[in-house]
């Protein structure tokens, strides 16, 4: 992997990264002549001259009081001494905070799923292929029709209906004051598992069958080859020739999957969130457009994005690592 290849990609993920965040700005304006206006007070007893004051003053509070242009640059400058800009819920607290509050709450149930899914997706698949056509690989395939036809917030339901409300497994719904009341203690962490069973259970099914599926796809496809033959030919074990020489190979569809997983792991998630009360990013976000807080949603859309740009982007250059044979601009030698 050479170093101009390298710089490319990070110059065309930095131009996306523009691209993004100037569409981010203007998208929400269209239409709207005066993003503040619902900030306004009732007129009441104000006069005419004092209610103009108090709009006034409620523009200039919220950077609206200049042209749409210049509250673009102000907003770049504004973005590149990392100021995501100030929220307009009450308390006018800064935007970076929210989201600092936020994130390791996603994190909890994007990250664990994850984990998940690509530990027991990857052995599972492994073994599936390698015993093709038994019963783990029927298992698999079925699964995985399952999982593509029914959505992911379906099985949250069920789960949330039986294991929650009729059995009484887990809490159906999470503890509110889980976020304000966490202070890293035994019983606090506890809790934390506790509220997360099922949100987690409920994603992690179809990320380890889409995994297991992925890996089992493409352990097929490697299984055939010349080296993997010599490699029998030589007396090593199944287990040798699978986890060492097979799956090694077959870890560029499986890295794809994985790079996706990463890109989505703080926004992939606010369905979930909300089904379960989830105080994640997904319920920031969902809570900002019914309010048309526009720094906000603007705020998480710009740190989601570039979140997922520099997903790509390690993604991108994994791949140069795992196969030398891929060059610039994905030709082979």
């Amino acid at each position: 992997m050479g170093k101009g290849y390298v710089f490319k990609r990070i110059l065309y993920t930095l131009f996306i990264f523009f691209i993004v965040i100037t569409l981010n700005f203007f998208i929400p304006r269209i239409g709207v002549e005066d993003p503040a206006e619902r900030y306004y007070p009732a007129q009441g007893n104000m006069t005419d001259v004092e209610y103009e004051i108090i709009k006034q003053l409620t523009r200039e509070q919220y950077g609206f009081d200049v042209s749409t242009f210049q509250q673009y640059l102000r907003y770049l400058k504004q973005l590149l001494h990392g100021d995501l800009g100030t929220s307009m819920q009450a308390g006018s607290p800064k935007v970076i905070d929210l989201i600092a509050e936020r994130v390791p709450w996603t994190l909890v149930l994007s990250v664990s799923t994850m984990l998940i899914g690509v530990v027991f997706g990857i052995l599972i698949g492994a073994y599936a292929a390698w015993k093709r056509g038994g019963w783990l690989d029927n298992a698999v395939l079925s699964a995985s029709t399952i999982t593509t036809a029914l959505p992911g917030f379906f099985l949250a339901l069920l789960f949330s209906l039986y294991m929650g409300f009729e059995w009484e497994w887990f809490p159906a719904y999470t503890d509110p004051n889980l976020v304000s009341s966490f202070d890293w203690s035994l019983d606090a962490i506890l809790n934390v598992m506790q509220n997360a069973a099922l949100p987690i259970i409920a994603t992690a099914i179809g990320s380890i069958v889409g995994y297991a599926q992925n890996t089992r796809n493409s352990v097929i496809s490697v299984s055939d080859e010349d080296f993997i033959i010599t490699a029998r030919a030589k007396g090593l074990s199944n287990e040798t020739v699978l986890y060492k020489h097979v799956l090694r190979n077959a870890m560029l569809p499986i890295v794809t999957s994985l790079g996706m997983s990463v890109s989505g792991l703080i926004g992939g998630s606010v369905v979930i969130e909300q089904i379960f009360n989830w105080n994640g990013m997904g319920t920031l976000f969902l809570n900002a457009n019914n309010t048309n807080d526009y720094p906000l949603m603007m705020g998480i859309m710009i740190f989601l994005s570039g979140f997922a740009l520099l997903a790509n982007l390690v993604t991108d250059l994994c791949y140069s690592l795992l196969d030398p044979r891929v060059k610039l601009g994905g030709a082979r030698r």
